[in-house]
């Protein structure tokens, strides 16, 4: 019984391979990872196996894993476990080698669906990673041989790699390694390979693409099914996927354009629920289905995040309208079109282009936004929806004008074919806003609050919502505010009974009168009005929400605690600390005044200078060196140009007041600059930094956690990265920012990395300590790290909450995430943050839920009367909705949507060829 070695440089070692399993019955195999090119070199011959058990690895989270075996949700295919091994699988094959090897995923689809191929996965984040390779073959005649080596189930292990393999065909041998892959199958963790990952291998087998876009389009409709534009998309390779909520939301955009060929929504998910992913992703389908172009509104700091979000989620190229240089820029940050001509805002290269909401709210009729104005677009996107406003007196419904967001939104939309709006926040202090928002995307949209004369057309139908208006006894009342709109006859049985006993289109907007409607329909509708109104009203039904809350109720997130810090039990110094927030001396309160002082002077004399009014105080409570910067580049130009390496332009030169720094304003700023000098070179380390050292080597979370560290500007992040990089020398270290501002740090170098290199290191666990801008944050999945330290806070509270997405998502492997808060002490942040710590316990419970207004009022309290700071958290509980929970559809399942499992699909060149048409 010898033992023979081999080696790839020597022997093919898929013949040895292949001449072993000629003779077996039975095959047991430990793999790294399997692949279905495995197939390739010894398809024949496993096929002729009676079974082949193999367990390996996979990118799973332990817990999903348990839940699974519990609940048995993988053969659904609706489990995270699920769907996230057909991402993975996906992630490891191209169209074209799909094509190619549809043969071999024939195979492999026919071995696993008869049951004699078994595979079982165990989870990379267990106890346990899988990485050595062995194997037992059981020969016809009884005996068996046993092999250890270092080549994976693939071809590339099997023949173009360089492998080692040792046989040893004595019984001790083969007992040693079967125990070592009983061990493994039967471990607590393992679980057997979901349906849907086989369903999906039998997709593969048979998937082909259109010849054309023309070609998918259905003849009677001219749809193309959403699944051929999305399934081949990035955002399925790698592990990630589209949630069953967000393609819910595109299927709901689909239907609406079905039946009115219009699709008009607001989508108010939760914080961190992925709307900006949702409403690209509606965009791309609605745009492949009209020849017109579309049109992506966003703050500045916004625009760039949903450039790389199109680009790296869904592959697609989008341009962004630089306002600042008048020009258009493509996804790797370079020109499209010539420099300082803003005649050609309407004439954007790419089919998407994006442009900031400051180009609107300060714009005019005489430039961009009257330009813009001018266009038709297929899609239309208000991101950060709730800055459209209505202005109103008093306690009165009527709007006395809009503000010039909402005008312009009004205006587009009237000729526009889709629009969506996105905000966490519908509602930010009455009710009636939300009214506002649904009114401004029903122009030139009869189906979304009816046909003139509507009773929903008025705002003060919103009374019947909030209770402050009764809904009306009345027979014919009643039917009044269901007929017109009529909902579709997908939103319940005696819709559908009315529209085929009326012999109504499915677009038809008005129904018919309530005399002529059969007698039994009558009655049904007397007897259930109530909750036929509250479920399918026009408002509720324009409202696509969802919270993080329903989606863990119905096992779709994973729930996930958050431990706030620091707390008592942490052992920081107290010295560090007064009250609160972070001591910071004497010269500091100093700046801090002059910084105060110099806000209020610039803002007397600049009433429309927007967020420059408080910049200053902003970056302040940053950090000294975002402080120090800013007060520099103020005093340089008056105009600072380039604040933030994430917005290099757009936010600060669309806000700028173009009036020279006076003498007193120069006098006031130097006095910044000179306090925030005598702080910098001071003995004292910034606190800031010594609380991030605490948490990092004290309580070693470095070691136990990973960390990324969150700021709202790059000066904050550059000096974060740059303090730790001299702190922990031998520790890589990721600077996440925007377009050419993210760099590794390691052994005093500082090397540029593209952002998609840097989240991979995080995802292998070659990176464990990050600092990210606000800006950047958009769509990283950092599931890898425990904690967050947020080293500065954001004056609009949702931004906590958008950070904390970041790690509190589906893939985390802790049941328990950390997050610390630093604030300097007596900032406008500290005063805040401290009333809403006190009266509120939990800040992250209401923190997704406060609306911007909130950081309206904190800018107007600064600037009229610092000490109202402190008295203006009292508000939030008013803030709270009352129709929290009665504007929720029920939308967050994808039954009905496996798009991973379709079999037809456009072509990656056709998308993007379509993309890349300019407008016309």
């Amino acid at each position: 019984m010898a033992v023979q070695r081999f080696s790839s440089r020597r022997t093919p070692l898929h013949e040895v391979l292949s001449e072993r399993l000629k003779r077996a019955k039975r095959y047991d195999r430990i793999a790294g990872y399997f692949r279905s090119s495995l197939l390739d070199v010894v398809g024949e011959e496993l096929a002729a196996l009676d079974e082949i058990r193999v367990v390996c690895n996979g990118e799973l989270d332990p817990a999903d894993v348990a839940a699974a075996k519990v609940a048995k949700a993988a053969k659904e295919g609706n489990d995270a476990v699920a769907k996230t091994l057909v991402s993975l699988w996906q992630g490891t094959e191209d169209s074209v080698d799909a094509h190619l090897k549809r043969d071999r995923y024939e195979k492999l689809h026919d071995l696993l669906a008869s049951g004699r191929l078994k595979v079982r996965i165990l989870p990379r984040g267990g106890s346990v990673f899988v990485h050595g390779k062995a194997g037992v073959v059981y020969f016809a005649d009884g005996t068996t041989t046993a092999f250890v080596g270092s080549m994976n189930d693939s071809v590339s292990g099997l023949r173009d790699s360089y492998e080692i393999l040792w046989e040893d065909e004595d019984p001790e041998a083969t007992e040693w390694v079967r125990d070592e892959f009983e061990y493994f199958w039967n471990h607590p963790n393992a679980i057997d390979l979901p349906d849907a990952v086989i369903k999906h291998v039998g997709a593969i087998a048979k998937r082909s693409e259109y010849r054309s876009i023309e070609e998918a389009r259905e003849a009677e409709t001219g749809l193309v099914p959403p699944a051929a534009i999305l399934a081949d998309r990035p955002v399925y390779k790698g592990g990630q996927i589209l949630r069953a909520w967000q393609k819910r939301f595109v299927q709901t955009c689909v239907d609406d354009w079905k039946i009115y060929g219009k699709a008009r929504f607001i989508i108010a998910d939760d914080v961190g629920l992925g709307k900006t992913l949702s409403m690209a992703a509606a965009a791309i389908v609605l745009s492949i289905l009209s020849s017109k172009p579309v049109l992506i509104l966003a703050p500045a700091t916004l625009t760039w995040q949903w450039q790389d979000e199109i680009m790296d989620m869904l592959g697609v190229p989008s341009a962004v309208w630089s306002s600042s240089d008048k020009q258009w820029i493509d996804p790797k940050g370079f020109p499209l079109t010539i420099k300082g001509d803003r005649d050609q805002v309407d004439r954007c290269p790419m089919r998407i282009g994006i442009v900031s909401t400051g180009l609107i709210i300060n714009g005019d009729e005489e430039g961009e936004r009257g330009i813009l104005s001018k266009k038709s677009f297929g899609v239309l996107i208000l991101d950060e929806g709730h800055k459209a406003r209505a202005n109103r007196r008093g306690e009165s419904l009527d709007a006395e004008s809009y503000n010039a967001l909402m005008t312009f939104m009004r205006h587009m939309a009237a000729a526009a074919d889709n629009v969506i709006v996105g905000t966490a926040t519908p509602i930010q202090l009455q009710a009636v806003e939300l009214w506002d928002l649904v009114s401004m995307i029903a122009q030139g949209a009869a189906h979304v609050l009816g046909l003139s004369p509507s009773p929903w057309a008025k705002p003060e139908s919103i009374e019947y919502l909030t209770g402050r208006r009764p809904w009306p006894t009345e027979p014919d009342a009643q039917w009044e505010l269901l007929k017109n709109p009529l909902p579709p006859a997908g939103e319940g049985g005696v819709f559908r009974e009315i529209r085929t006993a009326r012999r109504l289109a499915p677009g038809e907007v008005r129904g018919p009168r309530f005399e002529v409607l059969p007698p039994s329909l009558r009655s049904t509708i007397g007897r259930s009005f109530q909750s036929l109104v509250e479920r399918a009203n026009p408002i509720f039904r324009r409202v696509v929400r969802r919270s993080r809350r329903m989606l863990e109720q119905r096992g779709l997130l994973k729930a996930i605690a958050v431990e706030v810090h620091p707390s008592h039990k942490d052992e920081l110094p107290s010295e560090l600390f007064s009250g609160q927030g972070l001591s910071m001396g004497f010269a500091f309160e100093q700046a801090y005044t002059k910084a105060l002082e110099f806000c209020e002077l610039y803002a007397s004399a600049r009433p429309r200078a927007g967020f420059m009014k408080t910049i200053l105080l902003r970056r302040i409570g940053s950090s000294v060196q975002a402080g120090l910067n800013t007060a520099a580049a103020l005093l340089r130009s008056g105009e600072p140009s380039s604040l933030d390496g994430d917005t290099t332009d757009d936010l600060f030169k669309e806000d700028r007041a173009k009036i020279p720094l006076t003498s007193a304003e120069r006098a006031v700023l130097e006095e910044v600059q000179r306090n925030l000098e005598i702080v910098k070179h001071g003995a004292e380390q910034d606190p800031k930094l010594s609380v991030i050292l605490h948490y990092l080597r004290n309580m070693r979370w470095l070691e136990t956690h990973g960390s990324i560290i969150f700021s709202q500007y790059f000066d904050t992040a550059e000096w974060v990265a740059t303090s730790l990089a001299a702190e922990f020398p031998k520790e890589p270290i990721g600077l996440y920012a925007g377009h050419g501002n993210s760099f590794v740090y390691q052994a005093g170098q500082r090397i540029y990395a593209e952002r998609e290199l840097i989240k991979e290191k995080v995802k292998n666990d070659d990176i464990r300590l990050l600092v990210a801008t606000d800006a950047a944050c958009e769509g990283l999945n950092l599931q890898r790290l425990g904690s967050q330290m947020n080293v500065d806070m954001p004056w609009n509270p949702s931004r906590i909450e958008q950070r904390k997405g970041r790690i509190q998502r589906i893939g985390q492997l802790r049941d328990v995430i950390h997050v610390v808060n630093m604030r300097y002490a007596g900032t406008v942040e500290d005063d805040v943050y401290s009333v809403l710590s006190e009266r509120l316990g939990d800040i992250f419970a209401v923190l997704g839920q406060l609306p911007d207004s909130f950081e309206d009022a904190w800018v107007e309290a600064v600037l009229k009367d610092r000490e109202a700071v402190r008295y203006f958290p009292q508000r939030v509980e008013t803030i709270s909705s009352p129709m929290e929970k009665r504007y929720w559809n029920d939308v967050a399942d994808d039954a009905g949507l496996d798009w991973e499992f379709t079999e037809k699909v456009l072509s990656a060149h056709d998308i993007e060829a379509h993309m890349r048409q300019g407008w016309r």
